[in-house]
Protein backbone atom coordinates (compact mmCIF):
# COMPACT_ATOMS: atom_id res chain seq x y z
CA UNK A 1 0.00 0.00 0.00
CA UNK A 2 1.43 3.39 -1.04
CA UNK A 3 1.60 6.41 1.21
CA UNK A 4 -1.49 8.07 -0.29
CA UNK A 5 -3.49 4.84 -0.01
CA UNK A 6 -2.36 4.55 3.61
CA UNK A 7 -3.50 8.12 4.28
CA UNK A 8 -6.92 7.42 2.75
CA UNK A 9 -7.33 4.23 4.79
CA UNK A 10 -6.43 6.07 7.98
CA UNK A 11 -8.77 8.95 7.17
CA UNK A 12 -11.55 6.44 6.61
CA UNK A 13 -10.82 4.77 9.95
CA UNK A 14 -11.09 8.12 11.74
CA UNK A 15 -14.31 8.98 9.85
CA UNK A 16 -15.90 5.64 10.74
CA UNK A 17 -14.83 5.95 14.37
CA UNK A 18 -15.91 9.54 14.93
CA UNK A 19 -19.21 8.97 13.09
CA UNK A 20 -20.77 12.41 12.80
CA UNK A 21 -18.61 15.31 11.54
CA UNK A 22 -18.67 16.88 15.03
CA UNK A 23 -17.74 13.59 16.74
CA UNK A 24 -14.34 12.50 18.00
CA UNK A 25 -12.19 9.43 17.50
CA UNK A 26 -10.14 8.35 20.50
CA UNK A 27 -7.01 6.22 20.64
CA UNK A 28 -7.39 2.58 19.63
CA UNK A 29 -5.62 -0.14 17.64
CA UNK A 30 -3.80 1.53 14.77
CA UNK A 31 -5.14 4.93 15.75
CA UNK A 32 -2.94 7.06 17.97
CA UNK A 33 -0.94 10.28 18.01
CA UNK A 34 2.02 8.73 16.17
CA UNK A 35 0.03 7.23 13.27
CA UNK A 36 -2.09 10.38 12.92
CA UNK A 37 0.85 12.80 12.97
CA UNK A 38 1.31 12.94 9.14
CA UNK A 39 -2.38 13.69 8.60
CA UNK A 40 -2.38 16.35 11.32
CA UNK A 41 0.64 17.98 9.66
CA UNK A 42 -1.21 17.96 6.32
CA UNK A 43 -4.22 19.66 7.93
CA UNK A 44 -6.49 16.69 7.25
CA UNK A 45 -7.16 16.06 10.94
CA UNK A 46 -6.77 17.92 14.20
CA UNK A 47 -6.23 16.83 17.77
CA UNK A 48 -8.69 17.87 20.47
CA UNK A 49 -7.65 20.75 22.69
CA UNK A 50 -7.66 20.43 26.47
CA UNK A 51 -11.05 22.14 26.66
CA UNK A 52 -12.52 19.85 23.99
CA UNK A 53 -11.17 16.80 25.80
CA UNK A 54 -12.84 18.04 28.98
CA UNK A 55 -16.16 18.46 27.14
CA UNK A 56 -15.80 14.99 25.66
CA UNK A 57 -15.07 13.58 29.09
CA UNK A 58 -18.18 15.24 30.50
CA UNK A 59 -20.34 13.63 27.80
CA UNK A 60 -18.86 10.15 27.95
CA UNK A 61 -17.82 9.94 31.60
CA UNK A 62 -14.43 8.59 30.56
CA UNK A 63 -11.69 11.22 30.13
CA UNK A 64 -9.83 10.47 26.87
CA UNK A 65 -6.06 10.83 26.85
CA UNK A 66 -6.21 11.81 23.18
CA UNK A 67 -8.88 12.48 20.59
CA UNK A 68 -8.87 13.50 16.94
CA UNK A 69 -11.37 14.47 14.25
CA UNK A 70 -11.21 15.13 10.53
CA UNK A 71 -11.01 18.68 9.24
CA UNK A 72 -13.14 19.84 6.29
CA UNK A 73 -10.14 19.11 4.06
CA UNK A 74 -9.99 15.59 5.49
CA UNK A 75 -13.65 14.97 4.67
CA UNK A 76 -13.16 16.38 1.18
CA UNK A 77 -10.14 14.17 0.55
CA UNK A 78 -12.27 11.13 1.44
CA UNK A 79 -15.12 12.29 -0.79
CA UNK A 80 -12.75 12.93 -3.69
CA UNK A 81 -11.01 9.57 -3.21
CA UNK A 82 -14.36 7.79 -3.24
CA UNK A 83 -15.42 9.54 -6.45
CA UNK A 84 -12.01 8.90 -8.06
CA UNK A 85 -12.29 5.19 -7.31
CA UNK A 86 -15.86 4.94 -8.56
CA UNK A 87 -16.16 2.84 -11.72
CA UNK A 88 -17.24 4.54 -14.90
CA UNK A 89 -18.38 1.43 -16.76
CA UNK A 90 -21.18 0.24 -14.48
CA UNK A 91 -24.40 -0.44 -16.30
CA UNK A 92 -27.14 2.00 -15.28
CA UNK A 93 -29.91 0.69 -13.02
CA UNK A 94 -33.30 -0.17 -14.47
CA UNK A 95 -36.00 2.53 -14.29
CA UNK A 96 -37.27 2.93 -10.74
CA UNK A 97 -34.11 1.45 -9.21
CA UNK A 98 -31.10 3.12 -7.63
CA UNK A 99 -27.56 1.84 -7.50
CA UNK A 100 -26.15 1.35 -4.01
CA UNK A 101 -22.45 0.71 -3.41
CA UNK A 102 -21.67 -0.90 -0.06
CA UNK A 103 -18.57 -1.86 1.85
CA UNK A 104 -18.11 -5.50 2.75
CA UNK A 105 -18.96 -4.80 6.39
CA UNK A 106 -22.17 -3.05 5.33
CA UNK A 107 -23.18 -5.94 3.09
CA UNK A 108 -22.60 -8.28 6.04
CA UNK A 109 -25.06 -6.17 8.08
CA UNK A 110 -27.69 -6.62 5.37
CA UNK A 111 -27.04 -10.36 5.18
CA UNK A 112 -27.66 -10.66 8.92
CA UNK A 113 -30.79 -8.53 8.59
CA UNK A 114 -32.43 -10.44 5.73
CA UNK A 115 -31.53 -13.77 7.38
CA UNK A 116 -33.91 -12.86 10.21
CA UNK A 117 -36.73 -12.71 7.68
CA UNK A 118 -40.21 -13.23 9.12
CA UNK A 119 -38.88 -13.25 12.68
CA UNK A 120 -38.65 -9.46 12.43
CA UNK A 121 -41.77 -7.46 13.33
CA UNK A 122 -41.03 -5.31 10.29
CA UNK A 123 -39.84 -7.93 7.84
CA UNK A 124 -37.39 -7.09 5.02
CA UNK A 125 -38.88 -5.41 1.96
CA UNK A 126 -40.06 -7.71 -0.81
CA UNK A 127 -37.20 -8.75 -3.07
CA UNK A 128 -34.43 -7.46 -0.82
CA UNK A 129 -32.94 -10.85 0.01
CA UNK A 130 -32.27 -11.92 -3.60
CA UNK A 131 -30.85 -8.46 -4.30
CA UNK A 132 -28.46 -8.79 -1.34
CA UNK A 133 -27.55 -12.37 -2.32
CA UNK A 134 -26.74 -11.30 -5.88
CA UNK A 135 -24.69 -8.19 -5.00
CA UNK A 136 -21.71 -7.91 -7.37
CA UNK A 137 -18.23 -6.83 -6.28
CA UNK A 138 -16.62 -4.01 -8.25
CA UNK A 139 -12.85 -4.11 -7.78
CA UNK A 140 -12.27 -0.57 -9.04
CA UNK A 141 -14.65 0.96 -6.50
CA UNK A 142 -13.89 -1.71 -3.87
CA UNK A 143 -17.63 -1.84 -3.23
CA UNK A 144 -20.49 -4.32 -3.52
CA UNK A 145 -23.07 -3.07 -6.03
CA UNK A 146 -26.84 -3.53 -5.76
CA UNK A 147 -29.81 -1.99 -7.58
CA UNK A 148 -32.78 -1.38 -5.26
CA UNK A 149 -36.17 0.31 -5.28
CA UNK A 150 -37.45 2.92 -2.83
CA UNK A 151 -38.93 0.44 -0.34
CA UNK A 152 -35.71 -1.53 -0.33
CA UNK A 153 -33.67 1.65 0.20
CA UNK A 154 -35.74 2.47 3.28
CA UNK A 155 -35.35 -1.11 4.48
CA UNK A 156 -31.57 -0.89 4.14
CA UNK A 157 -31.66 2.27 6.26
CA UNK A 158 -33.66 0.38 8.90
CA UNK A 159 -31.14 -2.47 8.88
CA UNK A 160 -28.37 0.04 9.53
CA UNK A 161 -30.52 1.63 12.26
CA UNK A 162 -30.67 -1.74 14.02
CA UNK A 163 -26.91 -2.10 13.59
CA UNK A 164 -26.39 1.38 15.04
CA UNK A 165 -28.21 0.43 18.24
CA UNK A 166 -26.67 -3.02 18.55
CA UNK A 167 -23.20 -2.50 17.10
CA UNK A 168 -21.66 0.20 14.90
CA UNK A 169 -23.11 3.55 13.81
CA UNK A 170 -20.75 3.80 10.81
CA UNK A 171 -23.02 2.08 8.22
CA UNK A 172 -26.04 4.26 9.09
CA UNK A 173 -23.92 7.42 9.10
CA UNK A 174 -22.35 6.72 5.72
CA UNK A 175 -25.61 5.57 4.10
CA UNK A 176 -27.43 8.68 5.28
CA UNK A 177 -24.58 10.95 4.18
CA UNK A 178 -24.28 9.47 0.68
CA UNK A 179 -27.86 8.47 -0.17
CA UNK A 180 -29.86 10.80 2.07
CA UNK A 181 -31.95 7.96 3.53
CA UNK A 182 -32.15 7.55 7.30
CA UNK A 183 -34.34 5.62 9.72
CA UNK A 184 -36.48 6.69 11.43
CA UNK A 185 -37.21 9.35 8.77
CA UNK A 186 -38.21 11.91 11.40
CA UNK A 187 -38.63 11.98 15.19
CA UNK A 188 -41.98 10.69 16.39
CA UNK A 189 -43.93 13.30 18.45
CA UNK A 190 -44.29 12.58 22.12
CA UNK A 191 -47.92 11.95 23.21
CA UNK A 192 -48.59 15.37 24.72
CA UNK A 193 -47.23 17.11 21.59
CA UNK A 194 -49.50 14.99 19.40
CA UNK A 195 -52.50 15.96 21.55
CA UNK A 196 -51.58 19.65 21.32
CA UNK A 197 -51.30 19.47 17.54
CA UNK A 198 -54.64 17.64 17.37
CA UNK A 199 -56.31 20.26 19.58
CA UNK A 200 -54.90 23.05 17.44
CA UNK A 201 -56.21 21.41 14.28
CA UNK A 202 -59.67 21.01 15.78
CA UNK A 203 -59.74 24.61 16.91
Amino acid sequence: MGRSEGHIALLQRVADTQGEPDGWATAGPGLDARTMSPLVKLGLARVASANEQAELAARTGAPPLWAVRLTPDGWDVLLYAERRAAPVTLEPPAPGLQMVALRRSELDVLKRFVALGDRLRHRPADGLQPVVDSARFNAVANRWIMHVDGAQMRCIARAFFLERLGGSAAPANRFGRIYGVVYPPQPMPVPHEAEEHSGTAQA
